[in-house]
């Protein structure tokens, strides 16, 4: 009776050890690897190991977790598996996280801890995909952390800037966004501005400083949300410098010049608040099939046009002419001509 009592118990623990205990094998994870992830989860704890490996080599290219989960016998129990039908993996690719071409990895640890961040998170490590390995990036992993450790943190790769961006929400109006350019697997902070919104302004402050010719450089600027604009009349100009955006609020028409770099930013608008449109009128005219909308700023005359082959903008500095001309023109000035604004004045 003991006898079989014992082998009962010793059928029951390996079966509750077999489902305890997962093996997969990926192919699909990401191109050109296998990976391999065992998962063995009791009452108290859950324990992982992944491996993955070059196909092309065999050569093992990375190792994270307890490696004692990897042994023969349960790697003969792996099933083949998609990785989408795995969901408590904790391992994604990143992305292109350095812009060498090569897809690099995080892994977020099995724990989730309370350490102090707006919301309890687990740990990640981020693995830069190098030639013959991944290297563990302790300087992106930590701005990976912090980057979600804060209120509405997020972290974003930038491939067409080639940079990463963090960003933070202290309510509705206030936003903290940080840029930082990658080297192999160092991060280094070259940009860090504060956007302060208004709700009576459709123009967002921006404060703060950027790394420029190895020195800090103090950033006070406007910046604008363009998809929510109502806009009138919009245009590239071809020569590069930047995006001439005319929109309504209310009954205030605005300008604003938007620099064509990395930001976006607003060097130029007129008004730069609603509180400033009583000062800051517009000339509106029509001359046969061509529109023209003046406006002054100090000693500079502004004169947007608008004909049936030609877009721009000319701009007078001591009585010195620059025609910008115009591309990708979206509107069209010809709306003005029936719609009033308390700050323009039809001619």
């Amino acid at each position: 009776m003991k006898i079989k009592l014992c082998l009962a118990v010793f059928l029951l623990a390996e079966i509750y050890h077999a489902n305890a205990q997962k093996a997969y094998i990926i192919n699909d994870f990401l191109k050109g690897y296998t990976l391999y992830f065992f998962s063995h989860k009791t009452e108290s704890e859950t324990k992982e190991y992944y491996k993955l490996t070059e196909n092309q080599t065999k050569k093992t290219v990375l190792e994270y977790g307890s490696n004692e989960l990897s042994k023969s016998e349960t790697l003969k129990t792996a099933k083949i598996t998609a990785f989408k039908s795995i969901p408590e993996s904790n391992i994604r690719v990143l992305g292109d996280v350095n812009f060498d071409g090569r897809q690099d990895i995080v892994i977020h640890e099995t724990e989730i801890n309370d350490d102090g961040c707006y919301t309890a998170q687990a740990t990640a490590y981020v693995f830069i995909n190098t030639p013959g390995n991944f290297l563990s990036s302790p300087s992106i992993s930590r701005l990976y952390n912090d980057a979600y450790c804060v209120r509405g943190g997020s972290f974003e790769i930038d491939s067409k800037n080639k940079r990463v961006i963090t960003s933070s929400s202290g309510g509705a109006a206030l936003h903290v966004s940080s840029y930082y350019s990658i080297s192999g697997i160092e991060a280094k902070e070259i940009a860090v501005f504060e956007e302060r919104a208004d709700a009576l302004s459709p123009f967002i402050t921006i404060t703060g400083k950027k790394w420029k010719d190895n020195n800090w450089v103090s950033v006070s600027t406007l910046s604008v949300y363009e998809p929510g604009l109502d806009k009138v009349f919009s245009f590239d100009t071809k020569n590069g410098k930047g995006r001439v955006l005319l929109f309504k609020v209310k009954d205030i028409l605005y300008y604003a010049f938007q620099q064509n770099d990395e930001y976006k930013f607003i060097s130029f608008a007129y008004p730069s608040s609603p509180e400033k449109a009583d000062k800051s009128v517009f000339k509106f005219r029509k001359q046969n099939a061509a529109y023209e909308l003046e406006f002054n700023s100090g000693p500079i005359k502004y004169i947007a046009y608008e004909t049936s082959t030609e877009t721009g903008i000319k701009i007078y500095v001591n009585g010195k002419l620059s025609d910008w001309k115009g591309t990708a023109k979206t509107g069209t000035l010809a709306v003005l001509a029936n719609t009033d604004f308390k700050n323009v004045i039809k001619e």
